[in-house]
């Protein structure tokens, strides 16, 4: 399944020192989860509510049958502001790979392009760029 990483910078995010203690230390993003979360639900998509894991914090979006997750993470502080990643996953899927009726794919291409928009739609976003991966 091919994906995506995104990058950009911003300073529209806030920052709770707190938040690390659900995270590993140092990886912040709970306020754009948040954030991407409401973009995601203004689209039509049926964004939770967020959720900490070790790398960061993940929107889940159930796109039945697929539970399809947005992770974001703060890289690094900057003088004015924070550089930010994004990824969007899903989880299993690997006996429908195996007999070719995946549709993983479609789903996260389409939880990427609502996000996408949400970025590129955003003044507070800036230098945008994607580093293609392979998953």
């Amino acid at each position: 399944m091919q994906s995506a990483l995104l990058h950009f910078e911003s300073s529209a995010f806030g920052i709770d020192p707190g938040e690390t203690a659900e995270t590993n230390p140092d990886i912040f993003g709970r306020s754009l989860a948040e954030w991407v979360g409401e973009r995601l639900r203004e689209q039509g998509l049926p964004a939770e509510a967020v959720i900490a894991e070790d790398f960061g914090w993940c929107v889940p979006v159930r796109l039945a049958p697929h539970a399809v997750y947005v992770a974001c993470a703060s890289e690094e502080e900057m003088p004015d502001s924070w550089r930010w990643q994004l990824f969007v996953f899903a989880e299993g899927g690997w006996l429908k790979r195996l007999f070719g009726t995946d549709t993983r794919p479609e789903a996260v291409q389409r939880v990427f392009s609502a996000v996408r928009r949400a970025l590129e739609s955003s003044p507070d976003i800036r230098n945008l760029s994607e580093e293609p991966v392979q998953s």
